[in-house]
Parts: structure tokens; sequence; C-alpha cells
């Protein structure tokens, strides 16, 4: 995810920008940068971050959202009302539901899904790192089918007991 490297040479708004995007990606808790001064005038940067975490799911389901319009999230409103944040949270949830009714089964064999399971059991709670894990598994059976272009683009709303990994497995129209 970080795309500086050691020895590298940065400018400031380089630098911001790296920040930004490890804070909003969504995988992050918390991402802190901190820059020292060495003797030779060159900046140390250190980049501390506090990895998401979620509850345990007690199930994987793998889907194609191929040919499905992407979803876009609607922003919430900071002065929104308890009962306005609350028929937010329902049309969200609402609306993702549907996206999970209306897509298509993925390819994605039964074994690797069981892999996925075994993942999931072993780790307990679900993290940033075991969500790039699972990816990379899934977009590694893709691939080595023969499905190029296959890629996992999210996974769903991870506030439930069921991690669902959303692929476009890359349809010919």
């Amino acid at each position: 995810m970080v795309s500086l490297r050691p020895g590298g040479v940065y400018t400031k708004a380089q630098l911001q920008k790296e920040l930004e995007t490890l804070a909003s990606c969504g995988m992050f808790e918390r991402v802190d940068l901190e820059g020292k001064t060495k003797p030779d005038g060159t900046l140390a940067v250190n980049v501390s971050f506090l990895e998401s975490t979620w509850q345990g799911a007690d199930s994987f389901r793998c889907i194609d959202v191929g040919l499905m319009p992407q979803s876009k999230q609607m922003e919430m409103d900071p002065d929104m009302t308890d009962k306005e944040k609350l028929e937010y949270f329902r049309n969200q949830e609402r609306d993702y539901r549907n996206r999970i009714e209306r897509s298509r089964p993925c390819l994605l064999p039964v074994t690797v899904q069981r892999e996925v399971m075994q993942m999931l059991r072993e780790q307990g709670r679900v993290t940033a790192r075991l969500l790039q894990r699972i990816r990379d598994r899934v977009q590694k059976w893709y691939h080595d089918e023969g499905y190029a272009c296959a890629q996992v683009v999210n996974f769903g709303n991870l506030n439930t007991r069921e991690v669902v990994c959303e692929v476009v497995e890359g349809d010919i129209t």
C-alpha cells in the first residue's frame, strides 16, 4: 500500500498525498507520518499506522459484479440527527442487500472458498491484512485459470458476520 521506498526522494506534496491515500483507503484506523531532520540535511520519515479490524466472520461468499454499475456511496451529512443517521444506515444496508441479490455467483471453486474460510477461522477477527491475503488468493486462482483481467474490487459490508468478495471476472461485451 505504501509507495514510499527507503532512500527515495520525495516532495512535501508527495508525502502529503501518500498520507491522505493511506488515511482514506479504509484499511487503517489511524495513519501518522513523522519526519526528523538528519545531520546531512535529509529527512528521515517514519509512517506508523493502526490496522483496521472488524468482527469475526462465519461465512464467505464470492459474487461477480462485473456487469453491474459501481455502487456510489452517499456522503453522510455531519449535521444529521440520530434518526436520520439510522435511516441512512438502513438505506445503505438495503441497497447493499439488493446489490448482492442482483449479482451473479462467481466461478471460484468450493475448494478455494474453503481455503478462505480456513483463513477466516484461523484469524478470528477480520483485518486489513487478512482481506489482502484473501484478495491475493482469489485473484491468483482467476489468473492461474487464464482470467487475466479478473479483479477483486470490494469486500462489501464488513460489519456483518459474512465476508462478501466482489469480483469483476472480465466479461466480454
